[in-house]
């Protein structure tokens, strides 16, 4: 069995949270999530994570923009995930979608109004009142 890593960005202001939509990828393509990737050697979580913000919306982040919020362990049918999430308390108003072919809209969001429409992990890590602890187990998440 195979393991990734990645990294995720939360963004919170005003009850709503920074997503970006999902497209040209067979992994819940039209589905929003946090702006993500994977992480590449040699880089570390929080390197790969500032390297994927630039490259996806092109906001150039240092190290200490942002703070560790969680890392989730999670099992796939035929892989590992293991997921850092940073949080970043202050990010620029004018964002800006630097891969169309990944990413198809890019804004703000109330969870609760699009609870649909975002990644299972995603949704789980982000409404967990355990969002803001240091580690997390979670096994198969079905789809909504």
């Amino acid at each position: 069995m195979k393991t990734q890593v990645s990294t995720h960005l939360i963004h919170e202001k005003d009850g709503r949270h920074l997503m970006i939509r999902r497209a040209g990828s067979a992994y819940y393509p039209g589905f929003l999530s946090l702006v993500a990737g994977h992480v590449e050697p040699p880089e570390t979580p929080l390197e790969a994570l500032l390297r994927e913000v630039e490259e996806e919306i092109g906001v150039r982040l240092a190290p200490g923009d942002v703070s560790f919020a969680k890392v989730l362990h999670r099992r796939l049918p035929d892989q590992i995930y293991i997921d850092y999430f940073f949080k970043a308390e202050h990010m620029p108003d004018a964002l800006q979608i630097c891969e169309p072919d990944k990413i198809s809209e890019i804004g703000m969001f109330d969870l609760q109004a699009v609870r649909d429409q975002i990644v299972p992990y995603v949704w789980a890590v982000l409404t967990s009142p355990q969002t803001y602890q240091e580690f997390e187990e979670r096994g198969l998440i079905p789809r909504l």
